[in-house]
This record gives structure tokens, sequence and C-alpha cells, in this order.
């Protein structure tokens, strides 16, 4: 047995979740399987050499023999984080299911862990296909966690989100059938095969691109996402910002290395998108004083910068959009979860109606300020070394662009700054502020293990990025 030990755990915590319906029960399963499941991540993570650029614990099934394709795991230095990423954050949206879904319990933990199961499936792909296969399936568990426990809107952002992502769909199907018939196969390296001239590769580039970029997403294809984290329970929007974006930066991450030789053709025209993304959304965080819509807005801004790194050509973007998948997928969920606290006694997230909470709740405060610091790029913190290496990264490619960067961090640390302000500093407190508890023990565990993870990664990043200091195709048959 090995890395499959990952899947198989949620999957059968999802089967006993299932079977078993008394609540406090499937609360155990789900808590005792998504935290062995990060676990065994992190022991194999932990285990892997980082030198290899193959798929280690490589493991494969015949599944469709037609076609010559198994179903096939491993890990290498790209996908291996985001494995870690999306267990340790699966850990954190059970925990905050327990106070916050009421009613179907079973099977929310059921459609959490074949979610989790999904995600994980897909980033631990080793052919084309399955790729596809996880990248639709997990669709129908999302779907579901959105409307059937979301907002009074929950059924309309349901179906945005499935129409978005369905139907651009379409175009990651395409590109993979022309590397099949155009490569010689569904395998990762058969994009290294590909029997195309400039314009053919170009084209297969464009629908990865497509499709990547609306799961991202980036403006002008991010039409799902205010609806979508708004109306969704607050750990299914933690678990969306925090890692089904990053499914999108992962499959960019992926496809890149095989591309560089037309990459610098369209290079600065993607940048210039992304980075637009980046200060656009910015502009809105800025704009808004609901605490949710905001931090959606503070993550659409962030994806992009993060994207427009993979598009640099150069192994400091890549590295960089690379270690902030990581970084912004830890602190989105701690900023949202902070979100959460601030609303489970008021019922409101209007920041307009707090105020003047630094004395009242003094844990709160500090991670607040804390994960504030780490997002708005303060040195020595995780966010730190990923904005440096996306911005130089960027600079080397086009200078302006550069400074339009620069913008985009700097209207960040603006809004977070005044987020904190509204919220805990200024006085005379808000209406809601009297309501406002403080963060009880397991809480400030958790809250205390964000910024632990923030100040470790900050002091040390090659435990993200060791295995990888070129750009060159990673994977293969193991």
């Amino acid at each position: 047995m090995g890395i499959e030990l990952i899947l198989i755990t949620l999957l059968f915590g999802a089967i006993l979740a299932w079977i078993i319906k008394n609540r406090t029960t499937v609360f155990a399963i789900a808590i005792c399987s998504s935290i062995v499941s990060f676990i065994i991540a992190l022991f194999y993570y932990l285990n892997m050499e980082r030198t290899i650029k193959s798929f280690q614990f490589y493991l494969s099934y015949e599944w469709i023999s037609a076609w010559k394709v198994n179903f096939s795991i491993g890990f290498d230095p790209i996908n291996a984080p985001f494995v870690l990423l999306t267990t340790f954050i699966t850990v954190v949206a059970v925990a905050l299911s327990i106070k916050v879904i009421k009613d179907k319990i079973s099977s929310y933990m059921v459609l959490i862990l074949l979610l989790s199961f999904s995600v994980n499936a897909f980033f631990m792909s080793t052919n084309l296909l399955q790729f596809f296969f996880f990248y639709e399936a997990m669709l129908i568990p999302s779907v579901l966690l959105i409307q059937r426990w979301g907002g009074k809107n929950s059924s309309q952002a349901a179906m945005k989100f499935l129409l978005y992502t369905f139907s651009f769909s379409i175009f990651l199907f395409i590109a993979i059938l022309a590397v099949y018939f155009y490569g010689g196969g569904f395998d990762f390296e058969s994009l290294a095969n590909l029997r195309l001239n400039t314009q053919g590769k170009l084209l297969v580039l464009f629908g990865f691109i497509l499709a990547f970029f609306v799961k991202i997403p980036i403006i002008p294809l991010h039409g799902w996402l205010r609806d979508t984290y708004y109306e969704s329970s607050m750990p299914v929007t933690i678990f969306m910002s925090a890692v089904l974006g990053k499914m999108g930066i992962y499959g960019i991450l992926r496809i890149i290395p095989y591309f560089v030789d037309i990459i610098p053709i369209i290079s600065q025209w993607i940048i210039g998108l992304c980075l637009i993304s980046f200060v656009y959304s910015a502009f809105l965080a800025l704009s808004v004083k609901d605490i949710k819509v905001m931090f959606a807005y503070m993550s659409l801004s962030h994806v992009g910068i993060i994207t427009a790194g993979v598009f640099t050509g150069n192994i400091h973007g890549y590295q960089g959009a690379l270690l902030q998948s990581i970084n912004h997928g830890i602190l989105s969920a701690g900023l949202f979860y902070i979100a959460e606290l601030l609303y489970r006694h008021t019922g409101s997230f209007d920041s307009e109606k707090f105020g003047a909470l630094s004395k009242k709740i003094p844990a709160l405060t500090f991670f607040t300020f804390a994960l504030i610091m780490a997002m708005g790029g303060f040195p020595g913190l995780n966010y730190f070394n990923g904005e440096l290496l996306l911005l130089s990264g960027i600079f080397r490619e086009n200078i302006l662009l550069g400074f339009l960067g620069v913008l985009g961090v700097s209207i960040g640390v603006i809004y977070l700054s005044w987020f904190f302000y509204r919220v805990f500093l200024r006085k005379p407190a808000g209406e809601l502020s009297f309501y406002v508890k403080d963060a009880i023990s397991w809480e400030r565990i958790l809250l205390a293990l964000f910024f632990l993870i923030s100040i470790y990664f900050g002091l040390a990043p090659d435990f993200i990025l060791s295995g990888v200091r070129e750009i060159i195709p990673f994977g293969g048959r193991g």
C-alpha cells in the first residue's frame, strides 16, 4: 500500500458516514479520516526525493485497455504540495462544519469527503484522461454542497458555478483529444511529442488556458465567483477559495513546461490580462463593506498575480506561482475562518456594524492582525517570499507589467488594513460588537496553526520549492 491510502481513507470515511447517521459518530468519522489522509500525505511528502523529476510512489491499474490508459497516481515536486494543501484544508473544513452545519450532517460529510477525494485524485493523476475525469467529477459534490447547505440564493449560485465550469471544460477535453491524436497518448509526456506547427500548438495551449482560467478564475471569466463564495456555507467557501481555484493553477503549472518554446509569443498579453484581474479585483475588494465579499474579491485578486507568474517563462515566476498557491490557500482559509467567527454570534458580515473589538476579543484580534500582516507580504512571513519571486519574474519579463503588479500589491495592503481598522480599531463600536465573542480554545489552536505555518513557510520556502529549480517537464511514468 502507498499513496493510494490517501484516497482510500477519504473514500472509506465517506462510505461510513453514509451508513452511520448518528451526528456525533459521523463527525468523528469525518475528522478522523481527514486527519489520517493528511498524515499519510505528509509522510509521503517528507519521504519524497526532490531531485527525481519523474513520478514517485507510482501506482498503476489497468483502466481502458483499448486506449492503453491505466488508472495511475504518483507524487512529484509539482503535485505533492497541492495534495498536502488539499488534505490539510479538508481537516479545516470538517472541523469548522461541527459548528456551522446543523442538518443533513451525514450527507454533508459524505459530499465533503468525496469532494476531497476527487480533488486529490485530480492532483495525483499521471495521465490526461484521468486528469480530466476528476476535474469534472468534483463538480457533483461541490454543486450539491453549494445548493443544499448554502444561503437563500444558493441554487442560482450553484447553477452559475456549474454552467461556467462545465461549459468551458469542453475546451480542456478538445485539447486533451488533440494531445492524444497528435502526441500519441494520454500521458503527460505526450505533450512533448505534439506533431503540430506553432499555430496548432497555440490552439492546444489556448484550450487548456480557457478551461483553467475559468476555474482559477481570471477576469472576465469570474462571473460565478462572488455569488458562489457568498452563498456557500463557510466550510465550502474555504475549500473553494483555498483548493478548487488551485486546480486551474496546478493545471497550468503542469502543462506550461511543454510549451516553453511558444510561450514568448503570448506571454506579455496573458500576463497583462492576469495583472489587470489582480488590480481590478483589488479595487473591488477595497470598495465593499461586506467582509465575506471582500475576502472573495481578495482571493480573486491574488490568484491573478499567481497565474501571471506561470507565464513569465522564467524560474522566478514559476517558483513564485507554486509557492504562492500554497501560501494563498493557507491564508485565505484562515481569513475566511475569522470572518465566520465574527458572523457566528452576529449573523452579519457588514464591517460597518463592528468596531473597537481589539480589547473585547484580544486573541481573535491578534490572529487577524497576524494573518493580515502575512497576506500583506510582511518580511519573514510566508507571502513575502512568494510575492518577491512573482514580482521578480514579472519584472524580468516586462518592467511596466512589474509596476502594475506592485500597484496591485499596494492596493491589497490598503484594503486589508482598512478592514482591520474598521472592525477592530475604529471607535465607537458598532451595534454588533457587543455580541462578538473571542475564539475558544480549539479555535485558537486552529488559528495558531495557520500562523505557525505562515512563519515556517516564511523562513523555509524550500519546504515547497526544493524540487523545482528549473522549468522542465515533471512527472512521466515513474
